[in-house]
């Protein structure tokens, strides 16, 4: 063979060596190619997963807090409502205060009227030695007294903030009433009515 052949032949050689690396080039980029799309393909997978879970989450906690929001406007409206209520309770209190308090100072002139004792006593006869006795026992009873003395008293003390009992208390020591507790319940039912 010649050197002119031998050179051709190599070159030949040399040329399918050079296509089979670049054949073997291009199956190897190809298939990176291919395995990088896949790679991209997954995490556009995981990504679009991640979020539509952060979505539906989002859209979970907008209802919570319109829910709550509701939730504290209702509260609101119906603390309102309660303050609106009470005060109204409250004025009621003030004016049943004042009218209790008018009853009271046109009851009282009726009570302030000198008690017509003496003037029994005078018109008597002397009584006998042995009589002065029960007299002496009885307590002496402030201004005012029986049934409308005692019920003025006992509205002036519920009106001061004195208790049930301590009114029962003062009414039992200075007076003598036939239904002491009919009397507290009609007084106690005006000042908080």
């Amino acid at each position: 063979m010649s050197a002119r052949g031998e050179r051709q032949s190599s070159a030949a050689a040399a040329g399918d060596r050079i296509k089979a690396v670049l054949e073997a080039a291009e199956q190897s980029a190809a298939a990176l190619r291919a395995e990088a799309a896949e790679e991209i393909d997954a995490q556009l997978a995981k990504a679009q997963t991640v979020a539509e879970r952060l979505s539906t989450r989002a859209d979970e906690i907008e209802r919570a807090l319109q829910g709550l929001a509701e939730s504290v406007r209702e509260e609101l409206s119906a603390l309102k409502a309660d303050l609106e209520e009470l005060r109204a309770v409250g004025e009621g209190i003030a004016a049943a205060r004042e009218e209790a308090a008018e009853t009271a100072e046109t009851e009282v002139a009726p009570v302030a009227e000198p008690e017509p004792e003496p003037a029994v006593a005078a018109e008597q006869p002397e009584p006998v030695a042995a009589e002065p006795e029960p007299a002496a026992e009885q307590p002496a009873a402030p201004a005012g007294e029986g049934h409308e003395g005692a019920r003025l008293i006992a509205l002036n003390m519920a009106l001061n903030g004195s208790s049930r009992e301590e009114t029962a208390h003062y009414l039992s020591e200075n007076f003598e009433l036939d239904d002491p507790e009919a009397l507290l319940d009609e007084v106690y039912a005006r000042v908080s009515g």
